[in-house]
């Protein structure tokens, strides 16, 4: 029997969701949901998105540019692209598009926190695993796997996790929060659309042999992890 991507894309999702170790059910999330975080809270969220991340990520992606196929290098450097200069954000919203990390700041600001509160953090051992892996995928391990470990165990389950997450700034925050401030969460629900999606013409193309998919089903699991347990590790900030 032909390998079926789909299925096996689909399987992955449903054991992950079973779980209930997705991004959508992280401590931060429901509390957001809930309206029981605190101002502190939601910059240890961020605390934990800029070291185990949002830093890290134009140059772990310009590092596996190099390693993929040529005919996907468009789409990585577009990637790339927004993350530094918002460049989808132009096309989809007009005006000016900023970078992530203005975004993410942009958002602690409104919250009351000096970026110090971030940049001058320690990163815990959650933060660093995160960074540590995502590395690995990009310059260490097959380069397929950063497809499954990262754009589809994190990118791809963002939209949701933050549709969720905006919906509770909507009902519980707007004493403290307006739309612009939280433009980070809101903006990555439009573009990570895109960069986590096709994976399973993804895995019918690139991983034809049982050893790819085993391996790809493993880095899956592993980037699914790691982002959970970095954005479960949001305490201890203060200023």
């Amino acid at each position: 029997m032909a390998f079926d991507g789909n299925a096996f894309v689909d399987e992955m999702k449903a054991e992950l969701i079973s779980s209930k170790r997705g991004l959508k059910n992280a401590v931060w999330v429901e509390k957001v949901s809930q309206g029981e975080a605190t101002k502190e809270d939601l910059v240890g969220w961020a605390r934990q998105h800029y070291w185990g991340v949002t830093y890290h990520t134009r140059r772990f992606l310009s590092i596996w540019v190099g390693r993929i196929p040529y005919e996907m290098t468009d789409d990585v450097i577009d990637n790339i692209s927004e993350e530094v200069l918002g460049t989808e954000q132009k096309k989809l919203f007009g005006g000016e598009g900023k970078s992530h990390l203005d975004w993410l700041f942009h958002f602690t600001r409104a919250l009351g926190a000096p970026d110090e509160a971030i940049t001058s953090a320690i990163p815990n051992a959650d933060a660093v695993l995160s960074e540590s892996l995502l590395f690995n995928f990009a310059h260490q391990r097959p380069w397929y796997e950063m497809i499954f470990g990262a754009l589809m165990a994190i990118e791809e389950q963002i939209p949701e996790a933050y549709t969720k997450v905006v919906k509770g700034f909507e009902e519980n925050y707007t004493d403290i929060l307006t739309p612009d401030d939280y433009k980070f969460h809101t903006v990555h629900i439009v573009v990570d659309e895109d960069h986590g999606g096709g994976m399973g013409e993804m895995a019918e193309k690139y991983l034809d042999t049982e050893e790819k998919r085993r391996s790809a089903k493993a880095s899956y699991f592993a980037g699914a992890e790691s982002a959970r347990r970095c954005w479960d590790a949001f305490e201890g900030v203060s200023w």
